[in-house]
């Protein structure tokens, strides 16, 4: 069992397709009891949106070193963005007799069985390639180093099916000797793919290599020697028909993790307006109209993503004052107002910023953003401070779940406050989002500022 890959694919499509299906008709016959208009329209746009989806989307082109955390990822992505096109297929066709309960049933049970679903099969299969099964035969050709890097590495993970037949020295071979010993090895082994390393190219020697691996219908992975360089990820791009390998420097480099991430702040924050503010802020509103004279709400210009400044929402915690935008908010500040001080405290000012995250100037996590002179102030001290404008802020982050919130006095504060920003930054996975999440829903009511 070795070429079984592009079945597996084909298997995962075909299973995911007939379980939207399945958890579907049950849905349907749930809330109708019967099969009856718009059964059959809905059953197509819903196939429709799914097939659509895949073909725009990479959720299915896993390859045997994809970790759980991008398969499930993939996962989710493709689902919310079916949920949203379902969704909206709703809202316009709701006259027509459409039933939000069908697709509330629908994706309760669908994400429930998918996720579980996706999480066996993820499992099975790398059981399976440790197992020996759905393997591929491999040839190393490398100096001495590279070829004793990689074939530790792949035989720490027989979970990826890589079955190293053989390592060859690319120092021992001319390129006629080369070529014929690699023809012979090849033909005797059953081949599958061969792995060459970029760190003493031949050019004339890769060109034959390429010519034979395509004439006998093996693959070819080329190995970058990068070593010593922090690099998070590389991606190849074309320009005309010269590659050009662009370096990654942090994970939301990546434009489908950065739609993944807005997707969710999204959902999020509208949930939260929805079922949340709307009915807070009208009372958090009249509070602050009987506690003092001004308006409700704060708003402060801010630095964002790549230096821009976005106008940030507040509920107003102090009373009137013309330092405001020069002057940072210290423990026991006089301008603070006595609700205001319990607003702090409890980061309730900071609500509205879930309307920052709507229109898509703040993330529901990230680093948090500072008034402009702040930023002025702080990038003069530290020379890696604008490093953190790489992404959008956040309402909250790591460096506030880490004690590093409110008055900054010193200059260890800010420079530890960086740190976990940067850290976030170069290790953001939509599981660390959700990990401060739910970490700071359990610390919002600790006497601590944000």
């Amino acid at each position: 069992m070795t070429r079984y890959s592009r079945y597996i694919k084909f298997f995962s499509i075909a299973s995911d397709i007939i379980l939207l299906n399945v958890c579907f008709i049950f849905a349907f016959y749930y809330k109708y009891q019967a099969f009856n208009y718009p059964f059959l329209p809905l059953l197509l746009y819903v196939n429709l949106s799914w097939i659509v989806l895949i073909g725009i989307s990479k959720q299915y082109n896993i390859s045997r070193t994809s970790t759980y955390f991008k398969v499930i990822s993939s996962t989710i992505s493709i689902l919310v963005g079916h949920m949203l096109l379902v969704f909206a297929y709703y809202v316009f066709q709701q006259p027509y007799g459409y039933s939000r309960e069908v697709l509330i049933i629908l994706y309760s049970i669908f994400s429930a069985f998918l996720l579980f679903y996706q999480t066996m099969f993820f499992i099975v299969v790398k059981w399976a390639r440790r197992n020996g099964f759905n393997y591929r035969n491999i040839i190393i050709i490398s100096s001495p180093e590279g070829t004793e890097e990689i074939t530790q590495y792949l035989k720490a993970h027989p979970e990826y099916g890589y079955n190293i037949i053989g390592n060859f020295d690319m120092n021992e071979f001319d390129n006629d000797s080369f070529q014929v010993a690699l023809t012979n090895y090849c033909n005797t082994h059953d081949i599958h793919e061969i792995f060459y390393s970029l760190s003493n190219v031949k050019q004339d020697l890769l060109t034959k290599l390429m010519d034979f691996t395509e004439i006998n219908l093996i693959k070819i992975r080329l190995i970058a020697d990068f070593k010593g360089f922090a690099f998070k990820g590389l991606e190849v791009e074309n320009y005309g028909n010269i590659p050009i390998i662009k370096v990654l420097t942090t994970p939301l480099d990546d434009w489908e993790k950065q739609v993944f991430k807005r997707g969710f702040d999204f959902i999020f924050s509208l949930l939260v307006i929805i079922f949340i503010l709307s009915w807070l802020l009208p009372i958090l509103a009249l509070i602050i109209k009987l506690d003092s004279k001004g308006p409700v709400f704060f708003t402060q210009l801010r630095t964002g993503r790549d230096n821009k400044t976005f106008l940030c929402y507040k509920l107003r915690s102090m009373h009137l004052n013309k330092e405001s935008d020069t002057l940072q908010a210290t423990k026991n500040d006089i301008r603070i107002t006595k609700v205001g001080k319990f607003f702090r405290e409890t980061s309730l000012d900071e609500l509205p910023q879930f309307f920052n995250v709507l229109i898509g100037n703040m993330s529901v996590v990230g680093p948090r953003p500072h008034m402009l002179k702040h930023t002025e102030d702080f990038t003069a001290e530290i020379n890696s401070f604008m490093l953190r404008h790489h992404i959008k802020p956040g309402i909250t982050g790591l460096a506030q779940l880490k004690g590093y919130r409110g008055e900054i006095s010193d200059f260890n504060l800010l420079r530890n406050r960086v740190k976990y920003d940067l850290d976030y930054i170069k290790n953001w996975s939509f599981w660390l989002d959700i990990q401060i999440i739910i970490r700071t829903i359990g610390t919002l009511f600790q006497n601590n500022q944000l």
